[in-house]
C-alpha cells in the first residue's frame, strides 16, 4: 500500500492503543496470533446495537490497563471546547488502517501516554517487554516476533517527544 487504500476495499474495525513511555523506553506486548510486538491496543467497546461506549482515548486507557496492569494519562494536545456540552478528546498521534485478514482491515488511533505513579513489573494478560531507542532501531529482522515499520517509527516518535516532555 503506498498511502491509500486499494480498490477493492475492506470493511474495517475501529481500535485504539496506547504508546506507553517511561525513563526512556516504549512497552510493547507480544501479540500471539499476529505474532507481532505491537503496543498495547484494542477494539473499542460496542453495546449490543453495535454503537460506540468508549471513545478512543477510553479504549486505549482501558486496553492498556488490561493488558499490561498499568494505570495511564494521555500526553497530547486538545482543542478548545467552545460549549460546556462538548467533551474534547485528546488529538491522536497517528492513524492508519492495516490489513487483518482477508474479510477485514483495522482503523487504528494511536496515542502517547505514561504511567501514573511508578512501574514495577507488568501483571497484565499480555507479555509485555520495555524497548529502547537502540533496541528498537537493532531489533533482528528474524526474530519470530517482529515489529512494524510503523509501531518502530511511532514508538520512537513517542521517546523522542514524552522523554523531552517528562524533562522540562
Amino acid at each position: 500500500m503506498s498511502g491509500s487504500r486499494s480498490e477493492a476495499k475492506k470493511p474495517f474495525q475501529l481500535t485504539a492503543a496506547g504508546y506507553v513511555v517511561s525513563d526512556g523506553k516504549v512497552l510493547l506486548v507480544a501479540h500471539k496470533q499476529l505474532r507481532k510486538w505491537l503496543p498495547p491496543g484494542g477494539h473499542l467497546m460496542q453495546d449490543n446495537e453495535g454503537m460506540f461506549v468508549e471513545s478512543p482515548e477510553e479504549a486505549a486507557i482501558r486496553e492498556v490497563r488490561e493488558e499490561t496492569g498499568l494505570e495511564v494519562e494521555m500526553r497530547g494536545r486538545k482543542y478548545y471546547a467552545h460549549d460546556p456540552e462538548t467533551e474534547m478528546l485528546t488529538i491522536p498521534e497517528s492513524m492508519h488502517i492495516h490489513p487483518i485478514d482477508a474479510k477485514h482491515d483495522h482503523l487504528g488511533v494511536d496515542f502517547f501516554c505514561v504511567p501514573k505513579g511508578t512501574v514495577g513489573k507488568q501483571k497484565g494478560a499480555e507479555r509485555c517487554r520495555w524497548f529502547s531507542e537502540d533496541e528498537l532501531k537493532n531489533y533482528p529482522s528474524d526474530e519470530v516476533l517482529g515489529i512494524p515499520v510503523h509501531v518502530r517509527a511511532t514508538a520512537m516518535k513517542a521517546m523522542e517527544r514524552l522523554t523531552k516532555s517528562l524533562k522540562r
